[in-house]
């Protein structure tokens, strides 16, 4: 009677081992599989990869950003010997004996922040000001190409170049450092470095930045890699937007839009300029615009 419940135990026990060892390898490829799902979802994820990369190691890039200041150049002269040349409509009157100057945006248009986008994408971050004033901070900027020699031209030339940016006044100072370290020379006599709340009604919308310009000098050109570089009606729909372009015949003469695949007013037309939205809701809203 005992012989069967004595060969039952035997079983059991030799399978305990088994069991366990079954148990121990169930719960390592459990872990693996978090581990790696883990590791992958960023880059799984985030769509930024491709956009950071082209700006930072194409050639593609360099080549047209090359290419869209050497355009200018050959249109500078043109420019200069026109007295009703103006890249702003709001200059209709008594602006053809002021003196020329060129606007241009700061970020992605003079100097490039791929790596501080890098350094986000790295991370799984998305942009906020304390990591953003950091990297200014450290001083570590790269020039956009061409935008040095282009600036070097004109300043030779008696063109002014102010810089119109929506980096905010408390960083001023910071900005300065980096044009300079870039390799840009300022004035020392004029506050040519007009930063977003800086005076009243100097809002994100830089149009009353490029009215007070147009006031001391005649604006020969401008230069952003955004459409809030150049006109108010930036804040809508892709298709609104591409419509309010369409409006100005400017574009390549005096007008010049850097492209800029990693972030600006078009992937937020995209998701409505919702800031409340999450990723992944982000990610499906950019996938519904596909065609």
């Amino acid at each position: 009677m005992m012989m069967p419940s004595i060969a039952r135990t035997g079983r059991r026990a030799a399978a305990r081992p088994w069991s366990f060892l079954l148990v121990i390898l169930s719960l390592l490829m459990g872990c693996a599989s978090v581990t790696t799902n883990s590791a992958e979802a960023p880059r799984r994820t985030d769509n930024r990869l491709d956009a950071i990369l082209w700006q930072t190691t194409s050639v593609e890039y360099r080549v047209i950003v090359q290419s869209i200041y050497a355009t200018a150049l050959t249109h500078l002269e043109r420019a200069l010997a026109d007295p009703h040349w103006t890249a702003l409509s709001a200059q209709q009157d008594n602006y053809q004996k002021l003196p020329p100057a060129v606007i241009m945006d700061i970020d992605e248009t003079v100097i490039d922040t791929g790596v501080f986008q890098s350094q986000l994408a790295r991370n799984n971050g998305r942009f906020s000001s304390r990591p953003w004033r950091e990297w200014q901070e450290r001083n570590q900027p790269a020039a956009v190409p061409g935008a040095l020699e282009f600036i070097a031209a004109a300043q030779a030339r008696g063109v002014t170049i102010f810089f119109v940016t929506n980096r905010d006044h408390p960083t001023e100072a910071a900005t300065r450092v980096n044009l300079v370290t870039t390799g840009v020379k300022l004035p020392s006599d004029l506050d040519t470095v007009l930063c977003r709340d800086e005076r009243p009604g100097w809002g994100s919308d830089k149009e009353s930045r490029r009215r007070y310009v147009a006031q001391s000098h005649r604006v020969l050109m401008l230069f952003g890699d955004d459409l809030a570089d150049f006109i108010s009606e930036y804040r809508t729909t892709p298709a609104q937007r591409a419509a309010a372009a369409d409006k100005h015949n400017t574009w390549g003469t005096k007008w010049f839009m850097v492209p800029n695949p990693m972030y600006g007013s078009w992937e937020a037309s995209l998701y409505d300029f919702r800031n409340d939205l999450s990723s992944e809701e982000v990610s499906r809203r950019k996938f519904d615009q596909l065609r």
